[in-house]
């Protein structure tokens, strides 16, 4: 490989990785909440009842309902 196309591809991995960094310092996702029978996400997340009937749909997953997570 010539000297130029290491300096150009090097260049371009590190801009890359700046706009990487800029994408994720930004997070322009908005995240999922949900809202069921005038609940918040967060009453959801402390109710114990909703929390078990989750765990009983997805029996065979794990559920993690302090980072609302579900891992199957």
């Amino acid at each position: 490989m010539s000297r130029k196309f290491v300096i150009a591809l090097t260049v371009l991995l590190c801009l890359l990785s700046v706009v990487n960094g800029v994408v994720l310092f930004l997070n322009t996702a908005a995240p999922s909440r949900a809202a069921i029978a005038g609940l918040s996400y967060q009453d959801l997340i402390r109710d114990p009842d909703f929390t078990r009937a989750v765990k009983t749909v997805v029996q065979e997953c794990k559920v993690n309902v302090d980072i609302a997570k579900v891992v199957c």
